[in-house]
């Protein structure tokens, strides 16, 4: 029985209306009813009814049913399905009606609502195009009130990401089921931009002051020490606000970055030590509400200081060797940069080991004594273990690479140790040589024999436990969430217990086949049994205040990234050599090394791991044009046709081949076709390398090559060819071999009088000369920046001998050494003392033309290119056998982000065939580097040199500029 509510005039109306609408769909659409035998076999006409807004001549523009043809069924559902597709109707349906003029067919539509007008009302700063786009509403779409008031919303928040905080969009049609029309009323407002950010600092008795001191002026810590408290200038380098460029240029007001900078700021200061810190972030607003203000109020706390660092979980390694050369110690205040360097350290002396797995996890015990701290190094050893195969899969339909060349970029080969040194090495040079992207290199554990089967917990791989997974760490003190453990970037590891399968070797292209993974039994690595005993905490042990767990790159506070990175060279765009695998190193493993536990000890059989790797195919060809500019050779153009991947022993079979690509490529050797031509400089060069010739350690490169130049004496023209061997013996030693076959045009040279020079060394080589050479290079670079090293030195030894037309000797030796004197204590801000010296002699049959010339911004500044030379006849530069230069210089940062320097410098040496204190010339002089973010790293220079001590003859110059320095 129905209730009274159930027979309510609302309800019975709804119900007809229910059962009207399933009586509906329930009915067969006539044109379900249209059988092939029904259709006409011409149409007379078509018609289009039901409809209220959309003119009919539109509608028939969506079918393809002609009037005065024949109709098929196919036909005929294609018609309904595209005017379905138009999303104008709810529904179609057809059917035939008999005239006068023969069978007609019609279409009955019912149309859904249309947007018949769109305006957008108030906008000044904006296109309507560009609301068009952010809203998609336009005149005969489909109407629809959700939409509508969504593109009210969408057309807000895109006028924010623009900086027009007080923007106001109100929907003043289009909010109603029964409107047709969209209109939006919007109010700008102004483009907001941030003016000024300020920081302000609580004191120790709490108040709070703005500091007025300059960016260089150290500020003092709440505890009263100088130099680990950053300064505002340098905070503002974290911030995501940026100001303005006097209120007209960028620097527009977004809310939502406040509480980045924030976070930013709070993981920067945690860093150096200032667990206690708090930040606030506020804003003030001008009166025309265009320009903001935004104030940072800091409050520092005391910065921490270390009391006692212990190691725990070590076995195979001694305390006192991993803790050698320690960086962080107690009685320092904590900073991040040498914990990490610290941190890396040991990983670095496991990792030798093979122990690829391995896991140092500083953790932090707070003192009941505020701005104390302990920190006890957890280390997790795990085993020695090898690598077992290298899995090789190339991406893509077709790829055109090699399994050769990710394979000689890996310095590893079955059976070696898996260090993870070399491991990521192979990383970064398959990334970094610019013929794979994407790569990914996954190390997995395998068990042959199901391992060992340990009592007890058994070992865990890096970063993982059987319980929780987490590890104690700093950044979490202040309630942060729990983070998964910490497994190596890049590195997939199962879970323990799990059994990884194999993967299969992929079909990839022919080539070398890979080693076998025979190997001899490694040595066996051994743990005392009391490493599976739960650890505890000495007797005695400081209280822990608080306790967290975070991941341990959290703990790091994101400082600097080239510091908690991996101990990697630099990488550059240039292929890297690989460094040779040490050939029976399977001794040299992990070992019981002075462990207090040699009498009870419990063998623990070494791992495998197999490598893994996926990449796929970049884009290895470029098309390059430039131009530059630079003291010593003018204005110089540039074009350039470079191709990574060349492979120049697989030349075209077909046309196809030459169509597809795959002509000349694939096997990671290097083309590069290079012309410069400048107004005193032109360069040809045509360079083939391959940097594992014959898949060995070994790279071997020609070139041929065309110069001429106009010198102030003579032109001088060359052209010739150059073969070079060259091996990468480590990370920093290398050596190579070259010889140079060239032919040497002297013309034009400068004349006083008559048709000769007065310099008979001059006239001598007047003409063609023909110039061999051979030589061999031996260098050891430590820097750990090619373009402004802050630490370590490059010394490079050349030695050679000509022969042919000309018969000498030649020794050539330079040595750069780079100290840094300060820093900041994050790190930056780093003052760079650097010192130089070059060494040249050579033989006294060495023609004019290869004598040493000193001058120019890269090697004597002060004075013009090649002003400074022994002089003959006329003044005509003759060079010299012996080159002695020598050079000092001092960089400072000038600015809180590092972009400007500023040096001081101080160059000496002379050029002359009999070296002598009385020739020596003196320059001192200063200058800028400035980096530009938008030219990418290379540094401009610009410098001031000014002889003090000079020779009559000497050609000088005060200004030089640079792009790129190399000294």
């Amino acid at each position: 029985m129905l209730s009274h509510n159930s027979q309510s005039p609302w309800f019975l109306t709804h119900l007809r209306l229910f059962l009207t609408c399933v009586a509906v769909m329930s009915a067969p659409f006539p044109g379900n009813t249209v059988r092939a035998d029904d259709l006409p076999e011409k149409l007379a006409d078509i018609r289009i009814e039901g409809n209220e807004t959309i003119p009919a001549s539109v509608i028939l523009q969506k079918i393809t049913v002609q009037a005065g043809r024949p109709l098929s069924i196919r036909q005929l559902r294609e018609a309904k399905r595209n005017l379905m597709n138009t999303r104008w109707f709810y529904g179609v349906n057809e059917r035939f009606e008999e005239t006068e003029r023969g069978t007609v067919l019609i279409f009955r539509v019912s149309e859904r609502p249309i947007v018949r007008r769109v305006e957008f009302r108030g906008i000044r700063k904006m296109k309507r195009k560009e609301l068009v786009s952010w809203t998609g509403l336009k005149v005969g779409a489909p109407f629809d009130v959700v939409a509508n008031r969504e593109s009210l919303h969408r057309i807000k928040r895109e006028y924010k990401d623009r900086g027009y905080h007080f923007v106001e969009v109100n929907l003043q049609k289009g909010g109603e089921p029964t409107d047709r029309e969209v209109i939006f009323q919007i109010e700008e407002g102004p483009l907001v931009r941030v003016r000024d950010r300020v920081f302000r600092f609580v004191t120790k008795s709490g108040k709070v002051t703005t500091p007025t001191q300059p960016w260089f002026i150290q500020r003092q810590s709440q505890d009263g020490t100088f130099g680990l408290s950053p300064s505002a200038a340098r905070l503002k380098t974290k911030l995501q606000t940026k100001e303005s460029w006097f209120g007209l240029l960028g620097g527009t007001y977004k809310p939502e970055t406040l509480q980045q900078d924030v976070d930013e700021l709070k993981a920067y200061y945690r860093g150096l030590g200032f667990f206690d810190i708090k930040i606030e972030a506020k804003t003030r607003f001008t009166k025309d509400r265009s320009g903001v203000q935004v104030v940072y109020t800091v409050n520092e706390g005391v910065p921490y200081k270390v009391r006692d660092i212990r190691v725990t979980g070590n076995y195979v390694i001694t305390t006192k060797k991993l803790r050698r050369n320690a960086e962080l110690n107690a009685g320092d205040f904590f900073n991040s940069i040498p914990l990490g360097k610290d941190v890396r350290g040991m990983l670095d002396q496991y990792g030798v080991r093979g122990h690829y797995f391995a896991s140092v996890i500083p953790v932090p015990q707070f003192t009941e004594t505020p701005g104390v701290v302990d920190i006890v190094f957890e280390i997790d050893e795990d085993r020695p273990r090898y690598v077992r195969d290298i899995n090789i899969r190339m991406a893509g339909e077709h790829p055109h690479t090699m399994n050769t060349v990710p394979i000689n970029q890996i310095q590893l080969e079955p059976g070696d140790l898996a260090n993870p040194y070399l491991i990521d090495r192979g990383r970064s040079r398959m990334g970094g040589a610019g013929i794979l992207e994407n790569v990914q290199m996954n190390v997995v554990p395998v068990d042959p024999a199901e391992s060992f089967a340990m009592q007890g917990d058994g070992r865990k791989f890096r970063g993982q436990s059987r319980s929780s997974g987490y590890s104690p760490s700093w950044n979490g003190l202040k309630g942060a969430p729990a983070q998964k453990p910490f497994i190596r970037s890049g590195h997939s590891i199962p879970t323990p217990g799990s059994t990884p399968s194999r993967p299969a070797n992929p079909a990839g292209n022919s080539g070398v086949p890979r080693k076998a993974a025979t190997v001899t039994s490694p040595a066996v690595s051994f743990i005392p049994t009391s490493a599976r005993e739960p650890r505890t905490e000495p007797p005695g042990s400081s209280k822990i205040l608080d306790y967290a767990v975070t991941r341990p790159e959290n703990f790091f506070s994101r400082p600097p990234s080239a510091l908690l990175t991996s101990a990697l060279p630099k990488e550059t765009q240039e292929p890297i050599v690989r460094a040779q695998s040490p050939a029976g190193n399977q001794q040299g493993g992990a070992q019981l090394d002075g462990s207090p536990y040699s009498n009870r000890i419990q063998a623990l059989p070494p791992g495998w791991v197999d490598i893994n790797v996926t990449a796929q195919e970049g884009r290895t060809g470029r098309l390059m044009f430039g131009a530059g500019v630079n003291s010593d050779a003018g204005v110089v153009g540039s074009f350039v046709w470079d191709e990574r991947n060349f492979n120049l022993f697989r030349p075209p079979m077909t046309f196809a081949d030459i169509i597809d690509g795959r002509a000349f490529r694939g096997g990671g050797q290097r083309f590069r076709l290079e012309a410069a031509p400048g107004e005193q400089v032109q360069r040809y060069v045509l360079s083939w390398t391959d940097p594992y010739f014959l898949h060995s350690d070994y790279s071997f490169g020609v070139s041929a090559f065309l110069f001429d130049r106009f010198y102030p004496d003579w032109d001088e023209g060359r052209g010739g060819l150059r073969l070079t061997l060259g091996k990468q013996l480590d990370p920093e030693w290398s050596i190579s071999g070259s010889i140079r076959l060239e032919d040497v045009n002297i013309r034009r040279p400068r004349v006083i009088s008559g048709t000769t020079t007065s310099v008979p060394e001059l006239e001598a080589v007047r003409g063609n000369n023909f110039l061999s050479t051979g030589s061999i290079t031996l260098t050891h670079d430590s820097r750990d920046s090619s373009l402004m090293p802050t630490d370590g030195h490059l010394m490079d030894l050349t030695l050679s001998h000509a022969f042919g037309d000309f018969s000498y000797p030649r020794v050539e030796s330079e040595w750069r050494q780079y100290f840094t004197l300060h820093n900041r204590a994050d790190g930056s801000g780093r003052h760079v003392l650097s010192m130089s010296g070059i060494v040249g002699w050579s033989g006294d049959d060495t023609p004019v033309f290869e004598r040493f010339y000193a001058g120019g911004f890269q090697s004597f500044r002060g004075f013009a290119f090649r002003g400074v030379t022994p002089r003959g006849a006329d003044n005509i530069s003759i060079g010299g056998n012996w080159q002695l230069l020598g050079s000092a210089e001092y960089r400072i940062p000038l600015t809180a982000d590092d972009m400007i320097n500023m040096v001081v410098f101080s160059d000496v040496g002379t050029v002359t065939a009999n070296p002598s204190i009385d020739d020596f010339r003196v320059t001192v002089g200063v200058g800028l580097r400035l980096v530009v973010p938008a030219m990418g790293p290379v540094p401009l220079a610009f410098d001031f040199g000014f002889p003090v001590r000079t020779e009559a003859s000497d050609d000088e110059r005060v200004f030089s500029f640079y792009v790129g320095i190399n000294r």
